[in-house]
């Protein structure tokens, strides 16, 4: 592939076609014609809403991202909590219920309605 300059015409003048050829109006005739050829560029009609797509969904995902981040921060703290309270298997009925008031008023609504 040839990076030296084409000119606007797109034949390379310093390669002098026209001493080359036999008849030097065919080199000039082959530069008219091709400076004439015209190829239509198709008008762009979906960049703009393409555009627009693409900001509506980064804005989303800005926002579940924001949310993901609340969730995460919300499980670690709820882990942080399991990992400080005392092992299962030590604590009592009363140590579990005590930061659990709906869980406990549950249990002693189902005991009271069991009563002999």
């Amino acid at each position: 592939v040839s990076t030296q300059s084409t000119g606007s015409s797109g034949i390379n003048a310093e390669y002098g076609y026209s001493s080359r050829v036999g008849d030097p109006s065919i080199v000039d005739d082959f530069k008219a014609k091709y400076a004439g050829v015209s190829i239509p560029r198709p008008e762009d009609t979906t960049s703009a809403s393409i555009g627009v797509l693409e900001a509506d969904f980064k804005k989303d995902v800005a926002e579940y991202l924001s949310g993901a981040n609340e969730r995460i921060a919300t499980f670690e703290s709820k882990l942080a909590n399991l990992h400080a309270e005392k092992p299962m298997e030590e604590m009592t009925v009363e140590e579990y219920l005590s930061d659990k008031p709906e869980l406990r008023a549950k249990i002693e609504a189902d005991i009271a309605s069991r009563a002999l």
